[in-house]
């Protein structure tokens, strides 16, 4: 019993230094955002008014033109604005709507008058003559001034705006008049109220853009240390109930979780220390259990991964060696070829070791376009000797642009598609594809031509869109086009990738990828094969 009234004279004088203080501060951030939230509606009004008078300004309206302007706005502003008018030099406001009146002797445009130094002024509460409704007037300078018709902007803004944000706060104006009272009908006044505020505790916070206002609220420090009270109860109710289960606790600790996890440890540190065989204990079915058998089956695919990468370290060795007997047995072709004076054979050979030389290179996915293109030349040359009746080629670029990093095999899928596609279906028709890579602002494009089948519109839109959305649709790509469309995506971005064009006879694949440093624009003087 001792140590639990210990605890909650503890608890008591602990609640007294944090909680209260606590309570204080959170009440004056509350205070704080409400003012902040004030201040910013009234800084949306004064922001629109500044727009109006700069647009006056700016353009020299008339007092009809800026009145004319206004009840646009006004339109939009409804729920914001009772009225917007326009003051003169000698201090009449104007409206579109009703008869003008002076306000030369307020306040408010008196302050102005005598404040050049400041843009604008709120005014007082005042109650509004056209519909009884409580206003605040924001008097604004135009400046520079655009003529004597034209000096101010007087707009009338509602304070249920800013009581709706104040809600249970008090808000002050620049002469101390109450704006808003939190205060319930009933409550006691004079010396009662006299008395209370001595237990009350004040929190202020300042509205920034108009001077003098701030929200004031009054809270009963009772309510402030109410959570001390209500946390001595709860502490002696929750101190007697663990007092009670935390010896049995401590006593079942120790046999079901301390050593099991111990135990779940020590398998752990001898699988770091490179012990595969051993395996956890999964006799328990409580959550240790669980664990155990999470950590069994997770060692289990772990060496299961390291295996299957071992396999396949060994399979990239041996994959390894079919290219090179491939370029060892071209060779060989090619010079037997060249014993037997086969030139067209030593070409066809050449070509075909530089296309998988090329094709089947491995390391970075990207290559010189120099190499992509003489990779693609030789496709070209291959499918020439094939279709030497109908095809025919043509390859231009920019030398400087020969070092350019481009993606790997992304061309011959394109001169293949125009083949198939394009060329063969015309039968004995000789058809011409041509390549050309240039510049384009800050772009390389490369596109292959054909003037063979055109491809129907609805087609073309359908493969477009396809290629737009880098989505793989047999009937609109083949996984070709897909596939060079989705590798350009992948390596530099969705700005970039392949389009399809079809017009005027010719059928032309467009691709745009990212280029840089500096190159001549004019494709003219452009490199041939």
């Amino acid at each position: 019993m001792l140590l639990f009234i210990a605890l909650l004279v503890t608890i008591y004088l602990e609640m007294n230094h944090t909680v209260v203080p606590l309570n204080k501060n959170l009440t004056q951030q509350v205070v704080n955002a409400r003012s902040d939230q004030i201040d910013y509606w009234f800084n949306q009004r004064i922001g629109e008014i500044d727009m109006l008078a700069s647009l006056a300004s700016d353009h020299q309206w008339t007092r009809d033109e800026l009145l004319h302007e206004i009840d646009k706005f006004e339109a939009k502003k409804q729920v914001e604005y009772e009225s917007i008018r326009v003051v003169d030099i000698h201090g009449n406001s104007w409206s579109a709507r009703d008869k003008p009146f002076s306000i030369l002797n307020r306040p408010y445009y008196q302050k102005l008058l005598l404040n050049s130094d400041s843009n604008y002024v709120v005014s007082n509460p005042i109650v509004s003559k056209a519909n009884a409704a409580e206003i605040v007037v924001i008097l604004y300078r135009v400046n520079p001034s655009v003529n004597d018709e034209v000096a101010y902007i007087a707009a009338a803004v509602s304070v249920k705006k800013m009581k709706e944000i104040a809600q249970d706060v008090m808000l002050y104006d620049q002469s101390g008049q109450l704006i808003i009272d939190c205060r319930e009908l009933g409550e006691g006044d004079g010396a009662e109220d006299a008395a209370d505020k001595k237990n009350m505790s004040v929190f202020e916070a300042p509205i920034q853009n108009v001077e003098g206002w701030k929200l004031v609220l009054e809270v009963p420090n009772s309510s402030l240390s109410l959570a001390v009270i209500k946390t001595q109860r709860t502490a002696l109710l929750v101190g007697v109930l663990i007092g009670s289960a935390f010896i049995v606790f401590l006593m079942l600790l120790a046999s079901s979780i301390i050593r099991p996890i111990q135990s779940l440890r020590q398998v752990m540190e001898n699988v770091q220390n490179g012990n595969q065989t051993i395996r956890a204990d999964v006799t328990r079915s409580d959550e240790i259990g669980d664990l155990g058998r999470s950590f069994n089956d997770m060692l289990v695919q772990l060496y299961a991964v390291e295996q299957d990468r071992k396999e396949m370290e060994l399979r990239l060795i041996h994959e390894q060696i079919k290219p090179h007997f491939l370029y060892n047995t071209l060779d060989t072709i090619q010079w037997m070829a060249m014993e037997h004076g086969a030139d067209n054979v030593v070409e066809m050979v050449e070509a075909l070791s530089a296309y998988f030389r090329l094709g089947l290179g491995t390391g970075s996915p990207y290559i010189l376009l120099d190499q992509e293109l003489y990779h693609v030349e030789s496709y070209l040359h291959i499918q020439g000797v094939r279709y030497e009746e109908i095809l025919d080629y043509e390859l231009r670029y920019d030398e400087k642009l020969a070092q350019c990093q481009v993606v790997r095999f992304m061309l011959q899928p394109l001169v293949e598609n125009a083949i198939y596609h394009g060329i063969k279906p015309l039968g004995d028709q000789k058809c011409k594809i041509s390549i050309t890579a240039y510049k384009q602002v800050d772009y390389l494009v490369i596109k292959v031509e054909n003037n063979g089948v055109m491809i129907p519109e609805e087609k073309l839109e359908q493969m477009n869109q396809a290629l737009l959305d880098d989505k793989y649709d047999r009937s609109a790509t083949g996984f070709g086009l897909y596939s060079v469309n989705h590798r350009i995506r992948l390596a530099y971005g969705v700005p970039y990738g392949l389009a399809v064009k079809s017009e005027d006879g010719i059928t032309v694949m467009v691709i745009r990828i990212p280029l840089d440093g500096e190159w001549n624009e004019d494709v003219e003087d452009c490199h041939r094969r």
